[in-house]
Formats: C-alpha cells, sequence, structure tokens
C-alpha cells in the first residue's frame, strides 16, 4: 500500500492555475491587512469561506461565476494571507474590516451579492448590515451551513487533533479523515485537492471561530434588516445533523420570507463536494 503524503509542487500549480486570471489585492484596514481576490466584470458577489478556511473554500466557484460577475473572495482577516486582528476577535470587528477594504473594490452605488458559507454565513450576515450601515443596499443574502443561529449542533465522531510528532503520513490522514466527519457526505470526494486546502487553511488559520459560531449572533444581526435571505443545506450536513428544522424555525420567526434549500445526500461543505449541483443552486437564487 502506497503511503499518501503532500505534494505541494501540484497543489501550487493547481492554485497557480486558478489564481493566475485573478486580481489580487492586499488592502489596509483599521484592524488588519486583507487579501482580496477578484475575477470577472458585472454585479458584485462575494464569496466568503467558513472557519479554518480560506478563499480556497469558493475554488470551484471562482471561475465559472466569474463569466457574469465579479467574484470578490477574501481572505477573512486572521485567515489565509490576511492578517490577524486585535483581540477580542469579533464578528462585528471581522465583518467592518471587510466591508472597509471592500469599499475600496467596489463603488457605494453597487448592490452586491453576498453569500457566505458556515462561519463566513455568520459573518456574511455581519457584513450586510455593516455595509447598510455605510450606505449601501445588498440585494441578496445567501447563506450555506452558516452558523450562529443559537441551535444545537450536531453529533459528530470525533476529530483527530494533529500534533508536531506526527508524520507527514499521519497529517495527510487526519486530514483526510476530519473531511469526512465534517465537511462532506461522501467519502470518495474526498480528494488530494481538498486534503492540501485542509492543509493550508488549518495551518494559517488564527482566529477561533467555533465559540463565535455556538453563540445566536448571525441570528440577532439578521433581525435588524430586511434584506432578501436565502439558505442552503447539505441534508446530510454533520454540523446541523437532526437539527435542521429548529434551524428553519429561527429563520422563520425572523423573516417571514425566507427561501430553504435542501440538497439530498450532500455534507457540509457542499460547493466542493458537488459543485454541478451547487452552482446550479446559487445560479437560481441568484437569478430569483
Amino acid at each position: 500500500m502506497n503511503k499518501k503524503t503532500f505534494n505541494f509542487e501540484e497543489f501550487s500549480n493547481y492554485l497557480s492555475a486558478i489564481e493566475k486570471n485573478c486580481n489580487k489585492v492586499f488592502i489596509k484596514s483599521k484592524d488588519s491587512k486583507v487579501c482580496w481576490r477578484s475575477w470577472g466584470k458585472g454585479k458584485p458577489l462575494i464569496l466568503l469561506h467558513g472557519g479554518y478556511g480560506s478563499w480556497a473554500h469558493w475554488i470551484k466557484q471562482a471561475i465559472p461565476f466569474s463569466k457574469n460577475y465579479n467574484v470578490l473572495i477574501p481572505d477573512m482577516p486572521g485567515f489565509g494571507e490576511s492578517e490577524d486582528l486585535t483581540l477580542p476577535h469579533t464578528p462585528e470587528k471581522i465583518s467592518a474590516n471587510i466591508a472597509e477594504t471592500l469599499l475600496k473594490l467596489i463603488s457605494p452605488e453597487e448592490t452586491p451579492i453576498i453569500c457566505g458559507f458556515s462561519f463566513g454565513g455568520l459573518i456574511a450576515g455581519h457584513l450586510s448590515y455593516n455595509l447598510i450601515e455605510r450606505g449601501l443596499n445588498p440585494e441578496k443574502l445567501i447563506l450555506v451551513g452558516p452558523g450562529g443561529l443559537g441551535a444545537k449542533r450536531g453529533k459528530m465522531r470525533n476529530m483527530i487533533a494533529r500534533h508536531s510528532k506526527m508524520s507527514e503520513e499521519e497529517i495527510y490522514q487526519a486530514h483526510k479523515t476530519n473531511l469526512e466527519i465534517l465537511m462532506m457526505h461522501d467519502a470518495t470526494k474526498v480528494d488530494d485537492w481538498s486534503i492540501h486546502i485542509q492543509k493550508q487553511n488549518t495551518d494559517a488559520h488564527r482566529i477561533k471561530s467555533r465559540p463565535i459560531s455556538s453563540t445566536d449572533t448571525l441570528a440577532r444581526i439578521l433581525e435588524k434588516q430586511d434584506v432578501p435571505l436565502f439558505l442552503l443545506w447539505g441534508e446530510k450536513d454533520a454540523s446541523v445533523g437532526v437539527y435542521l428544522e429548529d434551524r428553519m424555525s429561527i429563520l422563520r420567526d425572523i423573516n417571514s420570507k425566507v427561501r430553504f434549500h435542501v440538497e439530498y445526500n450532500l455534507g457540509h461543505w457542499i460547493m466542493y463536494e458537488n459543485d454541478v449541483i451547487f452552482n446550479k443552486i446559487l445560479n437560481n437564487f441568484i437569478q430569483d
């Protein structure tokens, strides 16, 4: 049996192929320096990654959606290539620094579509509110498996903790197993690319997102705005478990016009596990 380890050169070449046509900039904000990547022209489509993540959570969406939109994907402050924030780490501070830097990339007259995944869904709600406070009018808010609703978390197997004494093969297998536990329902979709992305992301993160995601901060900020709201989950999202209806009930109480979509037999990182289905759903939400 061949040992599985990381092929950084191959992964770098793959990322470079996606990045070669993007505009990559580092923009200074009050508390950070935020790395933004953008592709295409048109209405701004802002994609926010999840916790322990980076722009690469959206690696299968950047190019396809750039055909019709100005796709803007940050490494949120404290993640990826962006600088960390001063303590405490709060969703208000994270979103404020994203908003401040975003306004140097789009005009105040534009009506961006905001889409956030997991912890990025929580931040997306705060970003939408922050932009409204700055005089912008987000067109839609699309949340993919978001945290921050104050609902119970699904019961999962314990994730494998990594430590300095692990071999490269053990680290590889730990990331593979953790992706199978939390991120994707179909274990066959956990490929080398996703494992490379997971390792790169977790090595670079500095903000502990899970304590924030366990609060009801998203629910509370959604109560303060009236942006058209769309929610998407994978039916087998391990972070949700049997508590999906609880989340829907919370959201219906906040916004009676909220739209839901639950995609059969997919997990948490739905846009990687089946990008064809996800991209179609996202496009339908945008066009609705």
